[in-house]
């Protein structure tokens, strides 16, 4: 009697999620087909490392980890490399892409997340420059001179990391937001007055509470004008775009696949097609997003088995995660934007703060540490514990 014929495997984009799934594939599976579709260039980079680069002294060439032969030889794929996925066909079980339909037992999508473009008048507001991706950062090297001012749309995570890195590396960042302190959604007031004053200290310029406007070319020298709602005006030699993602959705939506803010998935990273998984920064869990690195791995894992036939349910750990201010170090686990609850400050002397997040059950749902009471992560990862 004839063996059955080895799965094969199609997954859509070539970001930490793409390439984590097919990892865990070939490391599950030696014989299965796998296919990475990806518009992008196939090279393996972290994305995470785009906020830490300039003060490490990396260029666009030097953060390229593996290159797109390289990740194909290893993991045995079947790369079509620049190439876009256009439709699924759910019941044939087919991606359609611009080289040809793919047939697949099982689709990953890992298409990530699109960074948001606010809406801003002036001639040069296209100009901003997200970053997101490799050939962002490219981009932000070739155009920034040296020791040139740079504004920074958003105090998130990203803008504030990369004002951080900035300031570091003898540029001076400008960093203008609607809310009125850094990092606002993740931590509580407290800390986010601690992180602005700690980069101001070393040159950070903020203006918090203000949004921008226009942003408009400089006459005559070369370079940009932002103009703020409160009439200030500010020169820059560049602008970073640091306001949000928005996941990738249109492809599954497209085939009507459920979707909210992201893809739907299940407790196993199945759409509403057991066929089709999704995983990375346009997932959207049971618990709500999860684009961080942690997140990634923990569902990869998960996604393979079940797609090679073992239903294995993706088991989150803990969702801490290191914010790259230098300045201040931070480990933080926010709590679910949604969840109704008030932060705790538990300690706070020279040596950091520690605060954690209690929901209305009582029960320990966040927590931030900052400079030395980073070491206190473990310890807060247990407390919180292992939700799914």
């Amino acid at each position: 009697m004839a063996s059955a014929l080895p799965s094969s495997i199609v997954v859509v984009g070539s970001g930490l999620a793409g390439f984590g799934v097919l990892r865990e594939l070939r490391r599950l599976s030696p014989d299965a087909k796998l296919t990475m579709v990806t518009l992008e260039d196939g090279h393996f980079y972290s994305k995470p490392a785009l906020s830490t680069a300039l003060s490490k002294g990396k260029t666009a060439e030097t953060l390229i980890t593996s290159n797109a032969a390289k990740m194909a030889a290893q993991l045995k794929l079947d790369a079509r490399i620049g190439r876009e996925a256009l439709a699924i066909d759910c019941p044939s079980k087919a991606l359609l892409t611009t080289g040809g339909p793919v047939p697949y037992d099982a689709l990953v999508l890992a298409t990530g997340a699109t960074p948001v473009r606010p809406s801003l008048d002036g001639e040069a507001a296209h100009r901003a420059i997200p970053v997101n991706q490799l050939e962002h950062y490219a981009r932000l090297r070739k155009e920034l001179p040296d020791g040139g001012r740079v504004l920074i749309m958003g105090s998130g995570l990203v803008g504030t990391e990369f004002a951080n890195d900035l300031i570091s590396s003898g540029y001076h960042p400008v960093v203008v937001d609607l809310l009125p302190l850094p990092l606002a959604q993740l931590v509580p007031a407290a800390v986010g007055e601690k992180v602005r004053d700690a980069l101001a200290a070393e040159g950070v310029e903020w203006h918090l509470g203000r949004r921008i406007t226009a942003i408009d070319y400089k006459v005559p020298a070369p370079g940009y004008v932002a103009t703020l709602d409160d009439g200030t005006v500010i020169e820059a030699d560049l602008v970073l775009s640091a306001v949000g993602l928005r996941p990738n959705v249109a492809l599954a939506a497209e085939a009507g696949l459920d979707v909210g803010l992201g893809i739907k998935v299940n407790a196993y990273g199945q759409t509403s097609d057991p066929h089709v998984f999704a995983i990375g920064d346009c997932a959207e869990y049971e618990h709500g997003l999860s684009a961080y690195v942690t997140p990634i791995m923990a569902a990869a894992r998960g996604i393979a088995a079940t797609a090679l036939g073992t239903p294995t349910e993706i088991r989150f750990p803990p969702l801490s995660v290191q914010v790259k201010t230098t300045l201040l170090p931070i480990n933080l686990l926010p709590p679910p934007r949604s969840l109704a609850g008030q932060w705790q400050c538990l300690d706070d002397d020279a040596q950091g703060s520690k605060h954690q997040f209690i929901d209305t059950d009582g029960i320990v749902r966040g927590y931030v540490l900052t400079r030395d009471k980073c070491e206190q992560r473990m310890e807060m990862d247990a407390k919180v514990g292992e939700f799914a």
